[in-house]
């Protein structure tokens, strides 16, 4: 649970971070943001800001990609992606 909240602190993230990540992180918040409307990161940035930054500490963001997908915009399904390819503790 720690590591979801850390990611939702990291929703706001800090200006100019990961911006560049692309590619899985692009796509990922693709998914999150304009196909499932997530509110947990309002805007593309803020989703690249937090997908940067725990992709920086390990999470597995392809595996976290495929998940979110499969999860058809079911909020507990995304919940439970990042709780399996989100940052170890």
């Amino acid at each position: 649970m720690r590591r979801w909240l850390v990611l939702l602190l990291l929703a706001g993230g800090c200006p100019g971070e990961g911006t560049q990540e692309g590619g899985v992180c692009d796509d990922l918040c693709e998914e999150l943001v304009r196909e499932c409307g997530y509110e947990a990161f309002p805007t593309i940035e803020s989703c690249e800001q937090g997908c940067a930054w725990n992709r920086s500490e390990g999470a597995d963001v392809d595996g976290q990609l495929d998940c979110v997908r499969d999860a058809a915009c079911n909020t507990f399904d995304i919940v439970e992606c990042e709780h399996a390819y989100g940052i170890d503790d």
